[in-house]
């Protein structure tokens, strides 16, 4: 965020960050509004996975009327990604496998069940005709974990946004099968297909 604001003018000099995991943005949200309720400069950022679990009344005692809201910075894009090495190399593969024998996908997100990352699994195990509740899904504690867990082969996919997949992708160790966009993105991002035209509606 401290990028998005100084490019846009917002800010003139480089502010103060501090990361504080946990809860999917919970345990950053909860401190900022019971410790410093009243510091003009104080700012939180965090993911639409956040604002959905903020929105189900997941963040414990604070709710979304307990901040005033400034402005959503960025748009991210929901995707499935796999090893370089999977023997998946499409979306239809991976479907097609999700269909016959559900139970042989382990897939990783950084976020609970009933969660956004989550969600993108469910839409796709629903295409699959696959119970998303029978899927097998395991969630980590924030977006990093899921993708370390791919790569040392304990999921065998990764459910979330295609911004964390970026590094990834250019050190060829990661494929993303889809991205749950209505066309391809720009630039890097360009050879990266849709769900869409591989046949599934996921947007």
């Amino acid at each position: 965020i401290q990028v998005s604001l100084m490019e846009t003018g917002a800010i003139e000099k480089p502010m103060r960050v501090t990361y504080m995991p946990g809860g999917v943005g919970a345990v950053a949200y909860n401190a900022i509004v019971a410790q410093r309720p009243g510091e003009p400069g104080t700012v939180v950022a965090f993911s639409g996975g956040s604002l959905l679990n903020l929105a189900q009344g997941k963040f414990g005692r604070y709710g979304v009327d307990d901040v005033r809201w400034l402005a959503s910075v960025g748009t991210d894009y929901g995707m499935i990604a796999v090893r370089t090495d999977s023997p998946w190399k499409d979306l239809p593969s991976f479907m097609a496998t999700m269909e016959k024998n559900p139970a042989s996908i382990v897939i990783g997100a950084g976020a609970s069940i009933g969660s956004q990352d989550w969600m993108k699994a469910a839409l796709l195990a629903q295409k699959a005709n696959v119970d998303p509740h029978k899927m097998r899904y395991v969630a980590f504690e924030g977006g990093g974990e899921p993708v370390t867990a791919l790569l040392g082969n304990h999921v065998q996919a990764v459910s979330g946004d295609l911004s964390e997949m970026v590094p990834y992708l250019q050190g060829n160790k990661i494929r993303v099968l889809a991205v749950f966009a209505n066309e391809r993105l720009p630039g890097a991002l360009a050879d990266v297909p849709t769900a869409k035209e591989q046949g599934y509606d996921l947007v």
